[in-house]
């Protein structure tokens, strides 16, 4: 090397050291940032998949027994004996609780009917509670009346400007019809601001609880024909058959001492109180002039809907929450939630 080249090497030099000791310090923080990260990770991971454990062991315990608690608060004794560890780790807390059905109601705006005297406005499935009535867009009028139709005295009279307001205390479950009468001297209602509106709010049997629909094989036969199932809450049953017999009957056994009677098509509720099986009784009959009744042969479908219950499912381990709304009958048990907190 010339004299004049010395010394030309460690300018280059002082820019890699440099360079490296910039580089490097960001390099190990982000590689050590990295490993703590996977083992953070790996640790969500692995809570998680416990969690998931726990969860499905609850499913299961379910599915073998629908009815497994009525205890509205989360409970972990009812799904004992628990296995003792998961992933070589202690099993996660889990814990199930009954989901009441809570009140509930339904509002329907049904079409206005012009003209006068009581008009029906047919309500398929109330619960018990308070069903009000609101007659709006109505000015003036000199006697407009609610009713309800299987319970006519006293009707509710307004007079003078809107909103009417009527309201009634259900005692019972199934079907209701609400009546409206115009008054006699005014041909299409009361005069007011546009077209008369009726809103009826009514309170919902069974509120959040959930239902299962079987549509069993059509049996016929001389006599009652007999339709099980097992409800495991409860509430509302519903029962409707299409066939073309003249005259149909349907009941709940051990429930309404009297059948509903219908023609063809038959559209029928009746309550339960409590868990239980039970069963639909159908009855099916033609008519001879000169026999009379007799049973009627013909196909036809029958489907069946009842209340099933609803549970949450809660699985904790460490900072990992699982919870889950699962319904449960003796046909399955189904997740309609699931949510990781």
């Amino acid at each position: 090397m010339r004299n004049s080249e010395k010394g030309q090497a460690l300018p280059l030099a002082l820019l890699v050291l440099a360079v490296g000791t910039l580089v490097i310090g960001p390099f190990i923080s982000h590689a050590s940032s990295n490993l703590i990260g996977s083992r953070i990770y790996g640790q969500v991971i692995t809570e998680q998949y416990s969690c998931d454990a726990g969860i499905e062991w609850a499913l299961w315990r379910l599915k073998e027994n629908p009815v497994l608690t009525t205890n509205t608060t989360y409970d972990s004794t009812v799904l004992e004996p628990i296995p003792s560890e998961i992933n070589s780790s202690s099993f996660p807390v889990t814990e199930l609780r009954f989901v009441e059905a809570g009140e509930s109601t339904n509002t329907i705006t049904p079409e206005w009917q012009d003209g006068q005297g009581w008009h029906d406005y047919p309500i398929s499935l109330v619960g018990i509670g308070t069903l009000t009535v609101v007659i709006d867009n109505i000015t003036a009028s000199q006697n407009v009346q609610v009713r309800l139709k299987d319970r006519p005295n006293p009707p509710y009279h307004f007079q003078g400007e809107g909103p009417y307001i009527a309201e009634f205390e259900i005692t019972y479950s199934g079907a209701c019809t609400v009546q409206v009468k115009l008054p006699a001297e005014t041909k299409y209602g009361p005069l007011g601001p546009g077209p008369i509106t009726i809103t009826i709010t009514y309170p919902v049997v069974g509120g959040t609880g959930a239902t299962e629909t079987i549509i069993p094989e059509w049996l016929t036969g001389p006599d009652w024909v007999h339709y099980p199932f097992r409800a495991t809450d409860a509430g509302i049953v519903l029962v409707i058959v299409e066939c073309g017999a003249p005259i149909v009957r349907i009941k709940l056994h051990g429930g309404p001492a009297q059948p509903g009677e219908f023609s063809y098509t038959a559209d029928y509720t009746a309550v339960i109180d409590e868990a239980g099986s039970y069963e639909i009784w159908v009855q099916t009959r033609d008519y001879d002039e000169e026999e009379g009744e007799i049973p009627y042969y013909g196909p036809g479908t029958i489907t069946i809907t009842y209340p099933i219950a609803s549970y949450d499912i809660r699985a904790q381990k460490g900072d990992r929450t699982i919870t889950v709304r699962a319904t449960a009958s003796y046909l399955a048990t189904r997740v309609i939630s699931w949510q990781i907190e």
